[in-house]
């Protein structure tokens, strides 16, 4: 598995070089001056927006401009932004209340939709199965935001059980309901998910043979069944944790929590691509990392897969 796991390092390399050199290129060359609205409601002299294309590397040629984008990554001097603010200080601020609010949301997708999905699959055409069915439905039909703004007037303003806006500590208790919302949509796909492969399992010869052999329900089940029912919510799981984080722009808003999804959100609005940039390249890093991370879990689950 160390040798699989270097080989699959080295592969990362060119992807990251090809996403952040295709984020870099993209952003700057959107429509619009990003200096010429800065200046209030008159144009800005020409003089200005020479002066800060120069002092943010904007004259030079693109590979200048990336090549000096990747030295500046990786030593960790990100700059500041059009306003003059650490961008790596903003990131600081933002990054780990996003961080606690997508794991929370990946948490809930697991327990709760694994368990719902698990007990579906087993207890399929019962009660309960119709229930998590109709349970689903309702949360994939239902957009996100529709989601937040209703339990957030539920339980923050009719029943005053949260509070409804997020203080700028961002506690773990303050975050359950927004994790909730967030993970809604993916907890009720791995619901069904994991149902269908729990019914396409219990079918399998390997299941039939372990139920032969006398081995106890919680064995066959826990063991033999969970394993292999489990590798393609796991693939799913897995490469939802970066979509989590990009996705949390809505959840965020509603619930005025200042993490990434703010600074993303009105960095693009203001047209500020010094954070814009950084950020992306971030949720790349972070999307192919727990895609690695899922690779390398395949073997844990399923014994058969052997990494050459």
């Amino acid at each position: 598995m160390g040798r699989y796991a270097i080989r699959r390092l080295l592969q990362l390399v060119p992807v990251v070089l090809g996403t952040t050199f295709i984020i870099n290129y993209m952003v700057w060359q959107l429509p619009g001056d990003p200096f010429a609205g800065r200046c209030g409601q008159r144009p800005c002299p020409d003089s200005y927006v020479t002066a800060m294309r120069e002092q943010f590397g904007l004259d030079q040629p693109i590979l200048v401009q990336y090549w000096n984008f990747l030295k500046n990554l990786f030593t960790g001097n990100l700059g500041t932004d059009f306003n003059g603010v650490s961008v790596a200080t903003q990131l600081g601020d933002a990054w780990p209340i996003t961080i606690r609010l997508a794991l929370m949301a990946v948490l809930f997708e697991a327990i709760i939709g694994i368990g719902a999905g698990v007990l579906s699959g087993l207890k399929r055409g019962g009660f309960v199965d119709n229930v998590v069915t109709v349970a689903t439905l309702i949360l994939l039909s239902l957009p996100i935001f529709v989601t937040g703004y209703l339990l957030q007037w539920i339980l923050g303003v009719q029943f005053g059980v949260i509070e409804p806006t997020v203080s700028d500590a961002a506690a773990v208790p303050e975050l359950i309901v927004p994790a909730l919302v967030l993970a809604s949509l993916n907890m009720a796909f791995t619901a069904r998910l994991t149902r269908t492969s729990i019914v396409e399992n219990l079918r399998a010869d390997y299941v039939r043979t372990a139920v032969a052999k006398g081995l106890s329900n919680r064995r066959v089940v826990g063991i033999h069944l969970l394993r292999n029912s489990l590798i393609p919510v796991l693939t799913f799981l897995g490469t939802e944790i970066g979509s989590l984080m990009s996705g949390a722009i809505i959840t965020e808003g509603i619930f005025n929590i200042h993490g990434i999804g703010g600074l993303l959100w009105r960095a693009i609005n203001g047209q500020d691509y010094t954070i814009v940039v950084p950020v992306a390249t971030l949720l790349v890093l972070v999307y192919l990392l727990s895609n690695l991370l899922v690779d390398l879990l395949y073997g844990v689950l399923d014994p058969r897969i052997r990494y050459e």
